[in-house]
């Protein structure tokens, strides 16, 4: 069954009154997720539902739907011409869920040259999928002395003190004030540390603003003392770097030296990723790698490989950095590289039993979803798959 015809039955089930609470929801945003420019391909009483969907105020307005009206409508419309109903050529609209009556959506473009085929997935336990919530603002921190402090954001105030400089947290954000650096003689060592499914933000002794994804690490010293700013990261980090042009600032990161003077980049440094990328969003910055060296301007990123090749070339960094607004987004993405997003925002085993499918997906995708929307989107995606606790196995 391909989409369109998947939407016809939802759409025929509902005037039959036969359509489940969660086909509606399904029909909903499917419809709801066609873009106002594919508009103009659908039926008349589809194209009703489409604004009503779109509306704003839909938890009231698609309360007042009037199936005679739109059962008369879809007999019109097919007296007029035999058109489908809807013309998406190499499309497939995915989308997200309806929380608490309003919809939320998230369009995904499925690039495959093949037709789709019969949509035979099935989810066995989708409401197991709808307690799986997305990651929340949470890291330890170790201090220098080996003491861990569990950051979340209903921490507030003070945490610790390390010479004289005040740690404080506040409402999810570590942040690092008073004392003057030149003074110390010596600086200790912190690091943040995320598990899978929490991110963290903290300010550095200089100002420096980082954003710290799942399932990742940064280590610096309370204070700048030394004649650059130097910290290490694993996983992934945002930064925004505070200008000292008598300090120059290096980020660590699996063979590769980043260096600036002040600039917003980003790297993603992840083991189980083929390559470090450093996205850069403004100003500039140096990367070296052993024996090579590169830089970038704003716009383009820098790939290490595993093979030591260090590579530079223009990007849409704005796909590098969604995760710091709120987003998965996606271009031209295989469908591993999406999985290991999801695997760990969600705390999810990915496992491929068979070959693992060629997809190619476009969009972008709320990180705020639970995880059972994220799973319709694969699955109107054509992903066969089946959630077992923990571990989401994909079917070849």
């Amino acid at each position: 069954m391909t989409l369109q015809e998947h939407i016809n039955h939802l759409f025929d089930k509902y005037l039959q009154g036969t359509c489940s609470p969660e086909e509606w929801e399904e029909l909903l945003v499917l419809v709801s997720s066609i873009p106002e420019e594919d508009t103009v391909t659908l039926s008349a009483p589809l194209y009703e539902l489409w604004l009503k969907s779109s509306n704003k105020d839909n938890a009231n307005s698609l309360k007042s739907f009037d199936k005679e009206k739109l059962y008369h409508a879809i007999i019109q419309s097919e007296q007029r011409d035999a058109r489908p109903v809807i013309q998406l050529n190499w499309w497939k609209i995915a989308a997200a869920a309806m929380l608490t009556g309003v919809i939320v959506t998230a369009a995904i473009m499925y690039l495959g040259k093949e037709s789709p085929g019969k949509q035979t997935l099935a989810l066995n336990n989708m409401e197991a999928a709808r307690k799986v919530k997305p990651g929340i603002q949470q890291a330890v921190l170790t201090l220098a002395n080996g003491q861990e402090i569990v950051l979340d954001s209903t921490a507030t105030g003070t945490i610790s003190q390390q010479g004289n400089v005040k740690i404080i947290n506040l409402n999810g954000q570590l942040a690092y004030e008073g004392g003057n650096a030149g003074n110390n003689s010596k600086a200790g060592y912190n690091m943040v540390t995320t598990a899978k499914a929490n991110q963290y933000q903290l300010i550095l002794r200089d100002g420096t603003k980082v954003w710290l994804n799942a399932a990742s690490s940064i280590k610096f010293p309370t204070s700048f003392i030394e004649s650059t700013r130097t910290v290490e990261i694993t996983g992934e980090a945002y930064f925004e770097v505070a200008k000292d042009k008598t300090k120059p600032f290096h980020v660590l990161a699996k063979g590769i030296d980043v260096a600036v003077l002040g600039t917003h980049f980003n790297i993603n440094a992840y083991d189980d990723e083929a390559e470090v990328k450093t996205s850069l969003l403004e100003g500039s910055v140096k990367i070296t790698a052993g024996n090579q060296a590169g830089q970038l301007s704003p716009g383009e990123a820098a790939n290490y490989n595993k093979a030591g090749q260090l590579s530079i070339a223009p990007a849409k960094v704005d796909q590098s950095v969604a995760w710091v607004n709120g987003y998965f987004q996606f271009d031209q993405t295989p469908l591993p590289v999406i999985l290991r997003q999801i695997g760990r925002w969600y705390d999810l085993e990915i496992v491929y039993e068979g070959k693992v499918p060629d997809r190619i997906f476009k969009g972008k995708i709320q990180r705020s979803l639970p995880l059972s929307s994220i799973l319709k989107i694969l699955r109107s995606g054509d992903i066969q798959f089946r959630l077992e606790g923990k571990r989401l196995v994909i079917v070849g």
